[in-house]
């Protein structure tokens, strides 16, 4: 609880940085620059997620178990940043075919670009360690200090809707900047120690990150492949109004969700290895309080939807009230579903369930998608969200529950 409390104050502080500056930056930009840059950012994601590879799960599990350990913790962290690096020369390429096969991408690489780099800040910041030895205090001060840092770049320079390229070039700075302070930081702190190339230990952060990552590929294939999909039948102009509710709910979403979800599993994880009964109740426990905070949201979201847009994204955004209340039951649906697939089936280290839960809602997922936004237009992506999270809570619920009776055998 201890946890939970001073992470969600500095999480929602850390959430509300990029509220304020929503406001200034889709009054400045207009629908359709806002659109265009969203859907930038958009495809970012796709390479920050090789970037990640599932070790915000997989690896903070690895430390949070091993943290006594000195040895260890110290090869599996330089494992992880090894990988990383890697994986982020690889997104580079990726990036680079992109800017060279794909109109929308070509017209405008510069802008993807200036997304993209914010991943060289990914590779340094040691979010995953800080989890694992539950420092959950110094994380949320170092992601504070990222939102911040862009939040002054953004509202002391950007004028006019022609300096948009800036907008995310000072994101990726921002997150560069910290990055770096905060690896050099735990490095210095934790007596991390120099460079070093463990074989085996590289092996094994690969074996128990690949089935996350898979999971987190096709999950963000239903968080994410809306907005690309849409960019295919609608204008900049459609995406912006969108992307203003998308960014909304992902910020209530962050705000609530993250707080609970990252403060608990290491806890969870340990809970499981000391008691399966104990493990029970605990998990219990957090799904009721966890989905009970988020309901409340969801219906504030439902309510003032109205109100919430008129003030955060301003009058030229009134076709996103009827989308952000598409969206509203979210927070609830993504935290009961990030509560039973996070903690129930990572904590219990039933990561071999997670591609096939990941493949099932990408076909559940792209299928809506392409069946509702050629009918329905822009409605169609939020529809297909809310679909696909109902989807998770219930695939997810199944497996735990099948587990638990087989456990009871």
């Amino acid at each position: 609880m201890r946890n939970i409390t001073s992470l969600g104050v500095l999480q929602i502080a850390n959430y509300l940085i990029p509220l304020i500056v929503i406001p200034f930056i889709t009054r400045i930009f207009g629908t359709e620059v806002f659109g265009r840059v969203s859907y930038a950012q958009n495809i970012v994601v796709y390479l920050t997620l090789i970037v990640n590879y599932g070790f915000e799960y997989s690896a903070t599990r690895q430390i949070a178990l091993a943290k006594d350990d000195l040895d260890k913790s110290r090869r599996l962290f330089w494992s992880v940043v090894t990988m990383k690096s890697m994986l982020l020369a690889v997104s580079f390429v990726l990036l680079g075919v992109l800017s060279l096969t794909v109109d929308r991408i070509a017209a405008d690489p510069m802008l993807y670009w200036c997304a993209a780099l914010v991943n060289i800040g990914v590779v340094f910041f040691p979010t995953w360690y800080l989890q694992g030895i539950q420092n959950m205090t110094r994380m949320a001060v170092f992601n504070l200090t990222i939102k911040l840092l862009g939040a002054i770049l953004i509202l002391s320079i950007i004028r006019d809707s022609g300096q948009y390229h800036l907008y995310p070039l000072f994101l990726s700075v921002a997150s560069m900047l910290v990055g770096i302070v905060a690896f050099v930081y735990v490095v210095k702190h934790y007596n991390m120690g120099s460079w070093q190339w463990d074989k085996s230990v590289f092996a094994e952060v690969a074996r128990a990150g690949f089935p996350i990552f898979l999971n987190n590929v096709f999950v963000s294939l239903y968080t994410t492949i809306n907005l690309t999909i849409l960019g295919g039948f609608a204008d900049d102009v459609q995406i912006g109004y969108f992307s203003g509710a998308q960014r909304l709910i992902i910020a209530a979403n962050m705000c609530v969700v993250m707080p609970i979800s990252t403060a608990v599993f290491p806890e969870m994880s340990r809970r499981f290895a000391e008691s399966y009964a104990e493990w029970c109740q605990f998990f219990g426990r957090t799904l009721l309080i966890g989905g009970a905070v988020a309901l409340f949201v969801s219906a504030v979201a439902f309510v003032l939807a109205p109100f919430i847009v008129r003030v955060m994204l301003g009058s030229a955004f009134a076709e996103s009230v009827p989308l952000l209340r598409i969206l509203s039951p979210l927070p609830f649906l993504v935290m009961t579903a990030t509560i039973l697939t996070v903690q129930g089936l990572y904590g219990q280290g039933l990561q071999r369930f997670a591609p096939f839960v990941g493949i099932v809602l990408a076909v559940i997922c792209m299928s809506s998608n392409l069946l509702l936004i050629p009918r329905v237009g822009v409605s169609g992506a939020a529809w297909s969200w809310v679909i696909a999270e109902m989807a998770e809570c219930l695939i997810v619920g199944t497996i735990l529950l099948c587990h638990r009776r087989k456990c009871s055998i």
